[in-house]
């Protein structure tokens, strides 16, 4: 009986056979002329083309109808019914549609949001070797958007997908190494992953990897290859190279001194809003550095780099206000303003708390306050001159 049985399944499936190859043939020729659609940007042509080898049941085709769902080519936008073919394409094993139904379900696009259930296919995918949803899951983990902030987790799958020469992977593996997040903490390894990424346009890897070089962390120190890395992250207008470049024209490292490219470069910066560049325009009119000395154009540049939180500039427009620079002297303001950088770790604006409550200059006098100002200071760096010297000896006994 049970050959029988298995010869009657083996006649049916061979039977079968014919039908399902000439469905296949006839699916698969709609697709190549669907593709075509697509690739002229032809999506009334492609839209039925796709319906049809969806109804088939071919999950390419049910992929791309789910995408032209998602987009609203040739079709009224519509989430849900992108989330469905994703679906239906997912169950059949198509990790492209199962990555797209991983976002769906990450945004809530379409169907329910359920982080759980998106980091179950994105790992799906990923586990299979997909360098994409390494990358993506990877990034999710690394800045915790829809699933819980996983570092280790994140250099896991960033690394996986690097492996696979995933090029954005390598600038937040990168990351990783340079602040040990996830990993042990390896400047060589951060400026490794960094200069792979840089040498393939990663803007940001490129800002990074001149920074090392600035610094000598992670390689020697190499003023010129950090003004040649800050120079290809400013080309793509990356605001905080657009900063360093025109600080190495300032300072003359790397490169000729040059103050009039030094004031481009930090207004191009401005244009970005990026407060360091902010904050060096208003030293270069505070003290008359390529420009004309300006108090007004200084105080105007130092606040708006303190309402974008740059601790340089909170402390340097608190000490404007302590003793008088451009603006009548207000000390209550200058230790507002001391105290907004000494809470970011500002060593100078630390001390200065610490000054202002062992003098009583803009806050009640209070030696006790004063000594854990100043020892913060001093744990964080900070170097007192013998003025100094002589506050914290008088309130600390050292």
């Amino acid at each position: 009986m049970k050959k029988i049985c298995l010869l009657l399944a083996v006649c049916l499936l061979l039977a079968a056979c014919p039908a399902f190859a000439e469905e296949a043939a006839e699916a698969s020729a709609l697709l190549e002329q669907a593709q075509a659609a697509l690739m002229a940007e032809d999506y009334e042509t492609a839209v039925p083309l796709l319906q049809k080898a969806a109804e088939m049941g071919d999950p390419t085709g049910q992929l791309w109808l789910g995408n032209c769902y998602s987009a609203g080519a040739g079709v009224e936008q519509d989430d849900e019914a992108a989330a469905k073919y994703y679906q239906l394409s997912a169950d059949q094993g198509n990790l492209a549609a199962e990555y797209n139904l991983a976002f769906c379900y990450l945004e809530g696009t379409g169907v329910a949001q359920d982080a759980e259930k998106a980091e179950q296919l994105f790992k799906a995918c990923a586990d299979q070797g997909d360098a994409e949803a390494q990358y993506a899951l990877g990034y999710l983990y690394f800045y915790g958007e829809g699933l819980n902030q996983n570092r280790e987790e994140a250099a896991k799958y960033l690394q996986l997908a690097a492996d696979q020469e995933y090029v954005a992977a390598r600038y937040y593996l990168g990351l990783c190494f340079m602040n040990g997040w996830g990993v042990e903490r390896d400047a060589q390894k951060a400026a490794d992953n960094f200069k792979l990424a840089a040498d393939q346009g990663v803007d940001g890897a490129q800002y990074q990897l001149a920074l090392l070089y600035q610094q000598g962390n992670g390689v020697e120190q190499d003023f010129e290859k950090a003004f040649y890395y800050y120079g290809l992250a400013a080309a793509q207008d990356y605001p905080e190279a657009l900063t360093a470049v025109g600080f190495l024209y300032g300072q003359g490292l790397g490169t000729a001194p040059d103050l009039e490219a030094m004031l481009k470069y930090y207004r191009l910066a401005a244009e970005y809003g990026e407060p360091m560049a902010l904050f060096n325009l208003g030293c270069c009119y505070r003290d008359g550095m390529g420009v004309e000395q300006d108090y007004e154009e200084m105080l105007q540049y130092f606040r708006r780099a303190v309402d974008l939180g740059n601790a340089n500039a909170q402390f340097n427009l608190g000490f404007c206000y302590y003793v008088g620079q451009g603006v009548e002297t207000d000390y209550a303001e200058a230790f507002r303003l001391f105290r907004l950088a000494a809470d970011q770790g500002f060593p100078v604006a630390m001390f200065a708390v610490g000054d202002c409550c062992y003098l009583g200059t803009g806050v009640e006098k209070n030696a006790e306050h004063a000594a854990e100002w100043f020892q913060k200071a001093l744990d964080a760096g900070y170097e007192p001159d013998a003025e100094d010297q002589k506050h914290i000896a008088d309130v600390m006994g050292n």
